[in-house]
């Protein structure tokens, strides 16, 4: 079968990659990358994404896309954040599986291979996330900074808003066409990631994990080897993910929080009664312990209401769904800037 039929009807599988400055490994990345895919059995196209870089990360892209037929390049002029980009990547995507991942294959040679045999070894997984946190994945080359700080905030992530999986911040994972596209996703950010997580288990989606490492690569620029630098600013990126996961889904922690309250206003209510049999002063631990109740009280009315405001959110989501609202991508900015969206290659 001719590889332009093959994309005519529409690949299997359409793998997004994002990108912002990387003019340094922007070539080699695409052709590892394609050569990659060269190996898998089925039909496949690859779509970059320029996520507005300043440097000219862009020409090269195009350049060597042109090269290959089922390379696409997208774009626009104004970086808008990982979110903006993976929705303009999936948003173009033509194959029943869409696979998001980094460019320069960090997450392993074979990580769109295994992703793909998870989905076929699951069929009934809608989602499947790549997980340095399970047996047999792990991080190699990664800071133990950025080690800690990922292994904390995922497990923050999961107390507070969904317990699904255990890496809710990567972009690396596989999506059924069919689950991403009713989707009503909107963060522009890598909040994005947490998103897909909430409202895919929201609406039902079975998500399943992979173990993984993800490896911080060195590359040669200028005949140096230079190690890899994040993009991003950790700082921001813990208040954003925090504020995301503490809003997200509040009932679980307010009700706990509401049964510790009582469970102290217990105690002061237990020593209230000790006290006045032991003919003491028991006046003020009656009082805590009744200003506990009542605060217990509060928090779990408080919890009450915000269940009743997440049930009636999932149902606004389901009813976006039903009504194939498609999300919004990049293209759609907070200015309403057009993006240019470029096609580098033969379809």
């Amino acid at each position: 079968m001719d590889a332009t039929d093959g994309m005519t009807r529409g690949p299997n599988v359409s793998v997004v990659c994002p990108f912002y400055n990387e003019s340094a490994i922007i070539e080699h990345s695409i052709r590892n990358l394609a050569a990659n895919l060269e190996r898998l059995d089925c039909d496949w196209e690859l779509l970059v994404v320029n996520d507005g870089s300043t440097d000219d990360s862009d020409d090269i892209a195009r350049r060597v896309a042109a090269e290959y037929p089922r390379v696409r390049v997208l774009g626009y002029s104004r970086n808008k954040g990982r979110g903006a980009a993976l929705l303009t990547g999936i948003n173009e995507a033509r194959g029943a599986i869409i696979v998001t991942t980094e460019i320069d294959l960090s997450w392993g040679e074979s990580i769109v291979h295994d992703l793909l045999a998870a989905m076929h070894a699951c069929p009934e997984a809608d989602i499947v996330v790549a997980s340095p946190h399970l047996p047999g994945g792990g991080y190699r080359n990664v800071p133990v900074k950025r080690v800690l700080l990922s292994r904390f905030g995922n497990r923050v992530i999961r107390a507070c808003m969904s317990n699904v999986a255990t890496m809710n911040t990567g972009m690396t994972r596989a999506y059924r066409r069919d689950a991403i596209m009713s989707l009503p996703l909107h963060e522009p950010g890598k909040e994005f990631h947490l998103e897909v997580i909430l409202k895919a288990t929201a609406l039902g989606y079975r998500i399943h994990e992979i173990p993984a490492v993800l490896e911080w690569k060195d590359y040669k620029q200028a005949g140096e080897r230079r190690k890899r630098k994040s993009s991003s600013r950790v700082n921001r990126l813990i208040v954003s993910h925090s504020l995301f996961s503490l809003l997200a889904n509040p009932v679980r922690y307010v009700w706990a929080l509401s049964f510790l309250v009582f469970l102290v206003g217990l105690l002061f209510f237990a020593a209230a009664v000790v006290q006045y049999l032991s003919k003491e002063v028991s006046a003020f631990s009656a009082i805590v312990a009744l200003l506990l109740f009542i605060v217990a009280g509060s928090l779990f009315v408080v919890g009450i209401v915000l269940k009743q405001g997440n049930m009636i959110q999932r149902e606004l989501w389901a009813l976006q769904s039903r009504l194939q609202v498609k999300p919004r991508d990049a293209r759609d900015s907070a200015d309403d800037e057009r993006s240019q969206s470029i096609v580098a290659g033969r379809r």
